[in-house]
């Protein structure tokens, strides 16, 4: 759709403005409106209700002559083009008018006036166009979300639009004048990082040429992806530590097979009637277990493999709690704060692990104040009305725990949570300390945040949610050793032949008849077979061809009165369920690595409570 353009034509000769209008009519690449006044005072009064795009006047007028026609009416429209309109009586000269920026043209009535009116009219047009669209892009650079600026061919800055002067930190004042020197860019915009008060910037700039007040001009704009590429790096983060939890729990629970086997036969030498120096090597040998294990349950719990025990907590107890300790483990030149707020939330996880995170922390604390410093725990409710830092809005516990320490140089921040990564010395860390306090606090469905200056110390931030109601917690009722043997007949299925092994071997020990089947479609068809007389399946969860889960439903169709029995070091399989049964009811799941009590007391449960139903 063509512009329309409004012209006033200030002409009090009724002929005159007839051709003035016909010729201007004549135009017609341009879609013009025509106002006609005849007096100064109509003229301006036209001005002051609307704007026009142009001016043809003449300076005779009934009300006002010569140039003081136009000294009176120029201060009502200051940025207006003019063109003069003079009859042959009216002999000026455009400079001595002193009225240059405002007037064009001077077209003499008696002279080709319709040529010339018609040439200065569609110029005086264009340059109202010019200035429209000028007018236009000025709007919209100043309410772009992007930071821009603009600035002269030699680099003198000419504009600053809200957003650059929030970006950079200063006022328009401060840049105006001032030389920066951007470099005409290809398509693919450039990376740059801006510091100002407050912190460091990561910004996109793209950098054009264009006309700025009719001169040619260089635009730059600035697009702020700070928050963009802090998203983009956790998330490449949580992605890493997801592969790496796949890992890592793969391999302990590979390694926690291997323990289970040394465990039971060291458990049961240590048990049996044998030399006491038998049983003294057998002590050691669980003991060096023990602590391989909680290797691997960290490992566990990075990859969020390792149970835990969800009840609403007080953390503020917990940290209370544990000062005692913390006290053990740090030096005296340490001094140790807690700043616990009124009234703080509860949240939902597991004591244990929280201590765990705890001390985690106080260790890497000490290690990094050798020479002694504060340590602080704070706790305070915190409610965040937008996401903040990957955290949603709501309610959160906040756990800060502080220290005066050497803190982090940055090479290191982006892998400080990762497992087997650390600082200490050789020998003096295992690396899981931060990766393992990140498992426990993702798992509960929180987050850690690290904010460390080299030389000033280190805090750490956990959110945590604020819980909404109290769970229950099941308790474990211990069975005298004396009823945990028994004669029934056991079908162990499980591929790796030597948990199986020694899961037949303490059974055989405890009186129970044992076979064995490397997975569930060998199982399947011993019990198909019905040469067995089988009394209980005690079946791992994962292995080939046939896993667990689905030789339990087949058990339970084809042999509904055969209990089933779980074994799995997979805490998060599907089939597992927090209150230690399975997701097939009436299963229960023994949690390896355990110790033989626990697989004779849980197989002997299941037996007992079948027996009374079969009497019921």
């Amino acid at each position: 759709m063509a512009e329309l353009y409004r012209l006033l034509l200030v002409e009090d000769n009724p002929g005159d403005a007839e051709l003035a209008r016909d010729w201007i009519a004549g135009i017609l690449d341009m879609k013009i409106d025509v106002e006609n006044v005849v007096t100064l005072r109509n003229a301006i009064t036209a001005l002051s209700d609307g704007a026009f795009d142009g001016i043809i006047l003449d300076l005779n007028l009934p009300d006002s002559t010569g140039a003081a026609t136009l000294d009176n009416l120029v201060p009502a429209c200051p940025n207006t083009p003019i063109v003069i309109f003079a009859g042959s009586n009216t002999a000026l000269d455009l400079t001595a008018l002193n009225h240059g920026a405002g007037v064009l043209e001077i077209v003499a009535k008696d002279d080709n006036p319709d040529v010339l009116l018609t040439q200065s009219v569609r110029s005086m047009l264009k340059h109202a166009s010019a200035e429209r669209h000028h007018d236009q892009f000025r709007s919209l650079v100043t309410v772009m979300p992007d930071a821009v600026v603009v600035t002269n061919r030699a680099g003198v800055v000419q504009f600053l639009n809200p957003a650059a002067k929030s970006l950079l930190g200063k006022s328009e004042d401060d840049f105006l004048g001032e030389i920066i020197n951007f470099a005409v860019a290809s398509d693919r915009p450039s990376d740059l990082d801006i510091l100002r008060t407050g912190g460091r910037r990561s910004v996109e700039l793209r950098v054009a040429e264009c006309t700025w007040d009719y001169r040619p001009a260089l635009l730059a704009t600035m697009r702020d992806v700070t928050e963009e590429r802090q998203l983009s790096e956790r998330l490449r983060q949580t992605q890493k530590m997801e592969a790496l939890g796949l890992l890592a729990g793969g391999v302990a629970h590979d390694i926690n097979n291997l323990l289970l086997v040394v465990m039971l036969y060291a458990d049961m030498i240590r048990s049996a009637e044998a030399p006491a120096l038998f049983a003294n090597e057998a002590g050691e040998i669980v003991d060096a277990v023990e602590r391989a294990q909680a290797l691997t349950r960290q490992l566990l719990t990075f990859s969020r493999r390792q149970p835990i025990e969800r009840k609403v907590i007080s953390i503020a107890d917990i940290v209370v709690g544990i000062h005692s300790m913390l006290r053990r483990l740090m030096p005296v030149e340490i001094e140790i704060t807690s700043l616990i707020d009124d009234d703080v939330w509860s949240t939902i996880g597991d004591t244990n692990q929280i201590e765990q995170v705890l001390m985690n922390l106080a260790v890497n604390a000490r290690d990094a104040m050798p020479d002694g410093g504060r340590f602080t725990i704070g706790l305070e409710n915190r409610t965040l009305a937008e996401t903040t830092d990957g955290a949603s809005p709501g309610d959160y516990l906040c756990l800060t725990v502080t220290d005066e320490g050497s803190g982090i140089a940055d090479a290191d921040r982006e892998r400080i949570f990762e497992p087997f990564f650390t600082t200490k010395p050789r020998g003096q860390g295992t690396g899981l300390g931060l990766a393992t306090s990140y498992a426990i606090v993702a798992q509960m469905g929180g987050h850690i945040l690290l904010d460390t200056t080299v030389g000033a110390g280190t805090t750490f931030t956990i959110l945590l949610p604020r819980a909404e109601k109290a769970t229950g917690a099941e308790t474990d009722t211990a069975m005298p050793a004396n009823r945990l043997g028994g004669h029934e007949t056991v079908l162990v299925v499980d591929d790796d032949q030597a948990v199986a092994r020694a899961a037949r071997h303490i059974l055989e020990v405890n009186g129970y008849a044992v076979h064995a089947a490397a997975n569930g479609a060998e199982a399947q068809n011993l019990l198909d077979k019905g040469e067995l007389s089988v009394d209980l399946v005690l079946s791992d969860v994962v292995m080939p061809l046939v896993g667990g889960p689905e030789l339990g439903r087949y058990v339970i169709e084809r042999f509904p009165d055969l209990p089933v029995v779980f074994m799995t070091g997979y805490s998060d399989h599907p089939i597992t369920r927090q209150d230690g049964e399975s997701t097939i009811e009436g299963c229960p799941v023994l949690l390896k690595p355990f110790r033989p009590q626990a697989l004779l007391s849980l197989v002997r449960s299941v037996l007992d409570d079948r027996g009374a139903q079969g009497r019921a």
